[in-house]
């Protein structure tokens, strides 16, 4: 794990134990992390003894996951043989009552319905990892399906396993039992997955219990998000104080890519100054090199006879993401020494050649002190767009925060909430995301 990431981690499941440890959560056992890749922040909170389902989009993240959860088992073996499983005992939490498992590295959740059930007291709790396709819809039955499945086979007397554990099975849970409470989180769930974790509490918060039906309901939330370039149009604005402004704030592409920026920390360190040169740097080559690039997609489109309004150009334009742009793709940073390596470079990877176009090419291509007067303008202006990008995430985010609430506040028979934003990570850190939207019961000591 990397210094930034095991930052990340520990700061997020310190404060999640802390909100946990308030005295008023000791039936909340359960949480969900979505997006969660290789597991680092699942593990953190199952050795918090909770119980944690993992859910990621990518089967390769989730077989990682699941290669370290297996080197955490082995480990955890070999501490027991060891006889130190005693002194983690003696550190543990109040929040470690859940009277679910002895000590073992469960394989699976038990069914929320044997949460009553007396067996030996466990202080690992459990993990289950699942790859999903991951929206409001199939991250709510996931939910359902991972604490309730195999309950309709429940018989009194008869015996179940609950990961390495013999247990008796208990009687159907009565139908006047409490829902389930659940937690969701998220470490930098990239774009429109952000805002889907918070459609899927919503809708399971506005959702009525039906009688006799074993439920769960989202009590609590913490997540983290980035990527707001990965957001779809329909993410923002999601707040009515936004979506029924004259003119309806909107965010381009360009726009959600400087929400990324975090300029206060360009200039921290000796490497960090090296790495915002060269940043900038990538930026303005590439820039002085958009009229070539265009030329090439004017003139391959006049030879394929292709429309070339297929795409939104007004879109695109300023995020790297037009056909030309993506023909060129990355080039590796030794390319950016200076323009004339960077050029030539760019030019071998397009495959045509400069003399071919001569004559649409502006100017300075080849006109070093009138490119020189354009580096600097254009880092001056790319600094100065940089510098508005905490402004563009603040946006980002109090829309966000003002859409639960909004939403909350809809449905005055559901327990009461609170919304805040909890500044988590230390961005000296690399964590340019430090940001967290917590939501917790009302009753819950403010920690937001």
């Amino acid at each position: 794990m990397s210094p930034k990431k095991e930052h990340e981690v520990s700061k997020m499941s310190e404060y999640i134990d802390r909100l946990l440890c308030t005295g008023f959560s000791d039936t909340l056992h359960h949480v969900v992390d979505v997006g969660s890749g290789q597991g680092y922040l699942s593990r953190a909170l199952q050795n918090l003894g909770l119980h944690v389902l993992a859910l990621d989009s990518n089967e390769i993240q989730t077989s990682g996951a699941e290669r370290w959860k297996a080197k955490e088992a082995a480990r955890r073996q070999k501490q027991l043989k060891r006889g130190k499983d005693a002194q983690s005992v003696s550190d543990s939490h109040h929040h470690f009552d859940d009277p679910l498992f002895q000590p073992h590295v469960a394989t699976s959740v038990p069914s929320a319905s044997i949460a009553s059930k007396n067996i030996i007291h466990n202080h690992m709790g459990s993990l289950t990892h699942q790859t999903i396709c991951i929206d409001p819809r199939t991250l709510e039955s996931s939910i359902h399906d991972w604490l309730f499945s195999g309950e309709d086979n429940q018989i009194t007397g008869c015996t179940s396993m609950i990961g390495d554990l013999l247990v008796d099975r208990i009687e159907r849970c009565a139908p006047e039992e409490k829902p389930v409470p659940v937690m969701m989180v998220a470490l930098h769930a990239c774009g429109s997955l952000t805002p889907d974790v918070f459609r899927a509490f919503l809708s399971n918060h506005r959702r009525p219990s039906a009688p006799g039906v074993r439920t769960w309901t989202a009590q609590a939330l913490v997540v983290v998000g980035c990527c707001y370039n990965l957001m779809t149009f329909e993410d923002f604005p999601l707040s009515r104080s936004l979506r029924e402004r004259t003119p309806v704030v909107t965010l381009s592409l360009a726009s959600r890519h400087l929400a990324a920026q975090i300029p206060s920390q360009w200039l921290r360190n000796e490497t960090s100054t090296r790495e915002t040169s060269l940043a900038i740097r990538k930026v303005v080559f590439r820039a002085l090199l958009q009229p070539v690039l265009e030329v090439i997609g004017a003139r391959e489109a006049s030879a394929n006879h292709a429309a070339t309004s297929s795409y939104h150009v007004e879109d695109l334009r300023g995020a790297g993401q037009t056909p030309e742009n993506r023909r060129l793709g990355k080039l590796p940073d030794a390319a950016y020494k200076d323009w004339e390596t960077f050029l030539d470079r760019a030019i071998s990877k397009t495959g045509v050649r400069l003399d071919q176009i001569a004559t649409q090419l502006p100017v300075y291509i080849h006109n070093k002190h009138r490119r020189r007067q354009l580096e600097s303008a254009l880092s001056v202006l790319h600094v100065l767009r940089c510098i508005m990008g905490p402004l563009i995430e603040s946006l980002i985010l109090l829309d966000r925060h003002e859409w639960i609430r909004e939403e909350l506040g809809q449905n005055s028979k559901a327990q009461a909430m609170d919304v805040g934003l909890v500044n988590l990570f230390d961005q000296a850190t690399g964590s340019g995301r430090n940001v967290a939207i917590v939501i917790k019961p009302r009753e819950w000591p403010n920690m937001i």
